[in-house]
C-alpha cells in the first residue's frame, strides 16, 4: 500500500499544471479519483481482500474517456496470506449519457507487480480488464461524483500459487472524482 500513498503524493502534486491544462479543450475535463473495494479471485465466491485505486481521467468529448490508473490489493484469502499486487493501466471509456447517471464500458491494459510469500515472491506480467460501471453527480453543479463499477482482471502470470493461477479476478469498488476543471 507504500505505493499508492506515492501514488496520490505525486497525483496530488500534479494538481494544478493539470487543472490548467483542461483549459485547452473546451467541454473536456480532467477527473481524479479515489476507489477502494473488494477482489474475488480466481474460483472463489467470496471476498479475498481489499483493493484501493487512484485514477485520473481526462473526458475525450461527452461519450469517452482515456483514465490513467494505479491500484494496489491486499489479498488474504481469510488466512492472513499477504498476496499483494500493485497496478498500472490506461483505461479506455465508452461513456452512456443518461439523465440521471451515466453508465459506462471500460476496457483497459497494464502491468501487474506482485510481492508473495511461497517459492516465487515477486514479478511483473501483463494485464488486461473490462468493467461496467456508473457515475452519479453528488451536487446540482457536478463539482463531485460518486463512481462504482465491477470489473475482471485478468494477468498472464499463471505461477500456480494461491491467486496467480490464471483465472480472472473479479473486482468491485465504489469511490468519488473530482472534476478538476470545477476548481477554477
Amino acid at each position: 500500500m507504500r505505493g499508492l500513498r506515492r501514488c496520490l503524493i505525486c497525483l496530488l502534486a500534479t494538481m494544478p499544471t493539470v487543472a490548467a491544462a483542461s483549459d485547452l479543450w473546451p467541454g473536456d475535463r480532467w477527473e481524479l479519483g479515489s476507489r477502494f473495494g473488494g477482489a474475488i479471485t480466481d474460483t472463489s465466491i467470496r471476498i479475498d481482500g481489499k483493493v484501493e485505486s487512484l485514477s485520473l481521467l481526462r473526458t475525450l468529448g461527452p461519450k469517452r474517456a482515456v483514465e490513467f490508473e494505479f491500484s494496489a490489493d491486499q489479498l488474504d484469502f481469510g488466512i492472513n496470506f499477504g498476496l499483494e499486487h500493485q497496478t498500472f493501466s490506461v483505461n479506455y471509456l465508452t461513456i452512456n449519457r443518461e439523465p440521471l447517471w451515466d453508465p459506462y464500458f471500460l476496457v483497459g491494459v497494464g502491468v501487474i507487480r506482485f510481492d508473495a510469500p511461497g517459492p516465487i515472491r515477486h514479478g511483473t506480467d501483463g494485464m488486461a480488464q473490462v468493467a461496467v460501471g456508473g457515475t452519479w453527480s453528488l451536487l446540482q453543479s457536478r463539482k463531485l461524483l460518486f463512481r462504482a463499477d465491477l470489473r475482471v482482471r485478468y494477468d498472464f502470470n499463471n505461477s500456480h500459487q494461491p491467486g496467480q493461477d490464471g483465472f480472472g479476478d473479479a473486482i468491485v469498488s465504489v469511490g468519488l472524482s473530482l472534476p478538476l476543471s470545477s476548481l477554477h
